[in-house]
C-alpha cells in the first residue's frame, strides 16, 4: 500500500468514481481524498497484502470494485462468503482435501510442516466443539510418518482402527466432508481469469462454522498446491465476507477462537515464507465483517471502517467530532505508512 500525492498521480474524482489516468501493474486504487492523496493496494508486497473492511453490507459497491480490479490485474479470486454470493457461476468444482493433506511435506519445508499440523489440530478442536466432546474421550492418539505422509494421515488411520462406536461413526461422517468441498466457478473469458466461489452453509452456527472451516482449509490447499508456472495461479486474492447473521455478539469464546485462528492462518498465506519452495507466493487477503471481530486492526495491514460503530467498536471513541459516514465514505487507519498511525476520512473507490 502506498500513499500518492496529487503531483505523482492525477485523479478525476467525480461523484465518488475514480477514473485512472495511468495503469499500474502492482497495485490498484482503494480510496482517495480529492485533490490531496489516493490510497492504492500494493497487493504483491507482503507488508501490505491484508486489507480489512468493517461493514455489514456484503454487497457493498466497494466489494465489487475490489473484485473487478483484481481481475484486471490477473488475480485469481477465491471468494468465501457466509451469504449467497450473487455472482452467477456456470460450473462447479470439488476439492478433496485428502489429495494434498495425505501427502508428505517436502524435506526441509519446516514452516509448511508446522502450518499443516496447525490446520489438523484446529480441525480436531472444531470437531470436539461442534459435538460437545472432550478431546481425550473423543479423538484417538495417533502416530504418523512425516517423511511418508501428512499429519492428517495419522489421525485417519487412528480413527479407522477405533472400535465400532458412536464416536467413530460421528468422526467418519465429519471426515467424509473433507473429500467434497464444493466450489462454484465463474469464468471471466475476456481476462482469462477464473473466480472460485464458496458459500458457507448450515442451519446452525456450528454447522456453518464447520462449513467455513472447510472452505478456508481448501484455500490453504489451493495456495500450497498451485502451479506457479500457470500464470492464472501466480497471484491469488482471498476474499472473506462475514454477514451479521454469522458474526454476532452471541458467539461463545471457543467459537470465536476457532474463527480467529482460521483468519490468522489465512493471513499467514500472504507472508513471506522461510521455506525456499514457497518464495514465489503472491497472495492477498481482503476481509469484510460487520464487527472488528475477526477483522482486527492491526492484524490486517490496512483497515477501512465503513461503519462508525458496531457491537464491538465505536469510532467516536477515537474521533469525538466524527460526522455520520456517507455510503461511499470510510475511516482509513494504518500503521504501515511511514511506521506511524495514519487516520483519515476517505472516499472509497466504488467504480472503475
Amino acid at each position: 500500500m502506498m500513499e500518492m500525492s496529487k503531483d505523482e498521480l492525477e485523479l478525476n474524482a467525480v461523484g465518488g468514481e475514480i477514473k485512472e489516468q495511468e495503469t499500474f501493474s502492482n497495485y490498484f486504487y482503494l480510496a482517495y481524498k480529492p485533490y490531496d492523496f489516493s490510497i492504492t493496494w500494493d497487493w504483491q508486497h507482503s507488508i501490505f497484502a491484508r486489507v480489512g473492511f468493517m461493514h455489514d453490507d456484503v454487497y457493498h459497491p466497494f466489494i465489487n470494485h475490489i473484485k473487478t480490479s483484481a481481475r484486471k490485474h490477473q488475480m485469481r479470486i477465491l471468494h468465501l462468503s457466509t451469504e449467497m454470493i450473487q455472482d452467477q457461476y456456470v460450473d462447479k468444482d470439488i476439492i478433496n482435501l485428502y489429495d494434498y493433506e495425505l501427502l508428505s511435506t517436502e524435506e526441509g519445508a519446516t514452516e509448511l510442516e508446522e502450518t499443516r499440523m496447525k490446520w489438523v489440530q484446529l480441525y480436531l478442536k472444531l470437531l470436539c466443539y461442534v459435538n460437545g466432546k472432550e478431546r481425550a474421550n473423543f479423538i484417538p492418539q495417533m502416530k504418523y510418518y512425516r517423511t511418508e505422509e501428512g499429519p492428517l494421515a495419522g489421525y485417519l488411520r487412528a480413527i479407522d482402527e477405533m472400535p465400532e462406536t458412536n464416536e467413530k461413526t460421528v468422526l467418519v461422517k465429519h471426515l467424509e466432508k473433507l473429500q467434497i468441498v464444493k466450489w462454484g466457478i465463474k469464468y471471466n473469458d475476456d481476462k482469462g481469469i477464473t473466480d472460485f466461489l464458496y458459500h458457507v452453509n448450515g442451519s446452525t452456527f456450528k454447522e456453518q462454522l464447520e462449513s467455513f472451516f472447510l472452505g478456508a482449509w481448501a484455500i490453504t490447499n489451493i495456495h500450497y498446491a498451485r502451479d506457479f508456472n500457470d500464470e492464472h495461479m501466480d497471484s491469488l486474492l482471498t476474499m472473506i465476507q462475514f454477514s451479521k447473521n454469522f458474526i454476532n455478539p452471541s458467539i461463545d469464546q471457543t467459537g470465536r477462537d476457532i474463527i480467529e485462528e482460521v483468519i490468522q492462518l489465512l493471513a499467514n498465506l500472504t507472508m513471506i515464507s522461510t521455506d525456499e519452495i514457497l518464495i514465489k507466493q503472491k497472495h492477498a487477503l481482503f476481509i469484510q465483517s460487520p464487527q472488528l471481530f475477526p477483522n482486527h486492526y492491526p492484524q490486517v495491514s490496512h483497515m477501512f471502517y465503513g461503519m462508525d460503530q458496531s457491537a464491538d467498536f465505536n469510532l467516536h471513541s477515537i474521533i469525538p467530532d466524527l460526522k455520520p459516514l456517507m455510503p461511499n465514505e470510510a475511516i482509513y487507519r494504518s500503521k504501515v505508512i511511514q511506521n506511524e498511525e495514519f487516520v483519515r476520512k476517505v472516499f472509497l473507490a466504488i467504480a472503475t
